[in-house]
């Protein structure tokens, strides 16, 4: 009797499960190719022209391209290393350049509310030392971050202190011994994180 009961329960549910699998439907296939390449071009609009690129064997004629080196974890792509004609040694900067204001100040977009109380420490410490501080970049989204770059957990600033030689302002912060990883951009900005202490 027991057997019984369990039979008909298992095969009352194979017809709901059956009836219920009649019922589904199944979604439809994406398109074959990105749905933007079907937008109509407006009437009046300039043609698209696709210039072809140059055989390799002329741009090889006309001399070696410039070779940059390889960014670091933390380097974003729009950041070469250096400008043509310009040493390592000597970053960008303005010494005219005025701060917008005294003390922390940031690029619109930019916010130092996410950084680790470690880092606003260092912050206040430079503001302190030289005046003014601007910031220029802290958290960044995983695809504008280089692999392992502390920027993508908020733990990493770049920043440069207006008016002041960029290596003057690096050589003073990594002085202090709660500063971790530091780099000097070719452009004037300067990088801490809070990584083991290292140069790269």
């Amino acid at each position: 009797m027991r057997r019984v009961v369990l039979a008909g329960a298992c095969a009352t549910g194979m017809v709901l499960g059956g009836a219920a699998a009649a019922q589904m439907m199944l979604a439809p296939l994406p398109p074959e190719r990105p749905f933007d390449l079907d937008l109509q071009i407006k009437p009046g609009a300039p043609p698209i022209i696709v210039v072809p690129a140059a055989p390799i064997e002329a741009s090889v004629a006309s001399g070696p391209a410039p070779t940059l080196a390889q960014p670091d974890d933390d380097e974003g792509p729009e950041w070469p290393q250096r400008t043509p004609g310009q040493t390592a040694e000597e970053p960008a900067f303005d010494p005219d350049e005025k701060p917008d204001r005294p003390g922390i100040s940031t690029d619109p977009g930019t916010s130092i509310a996410c950084l680790p109380p470690l880092l606003k420490s260092i912050l206040g410490k430079i503001s302190d030392k030289y005046g003014a501080v601007k910031v220029t970049s802290t958290w960044r989204p995983p695809w504008r971050a280089r692999r392992g770059s502390y920027h993508k957990r908020c733990e990493a600033m770049d920043f440069r202190v207006p008016g002041v030689r960029p290596r003057t302002v690096l050589e003073w912060a990594r002085a202090l011994p709660e500063v971790g990883g530091h780099k000097l951009y070719w452009n004037g900005l300067i990088h801490i994180d809070t990584g083991p202490r290292r140069p790269w």
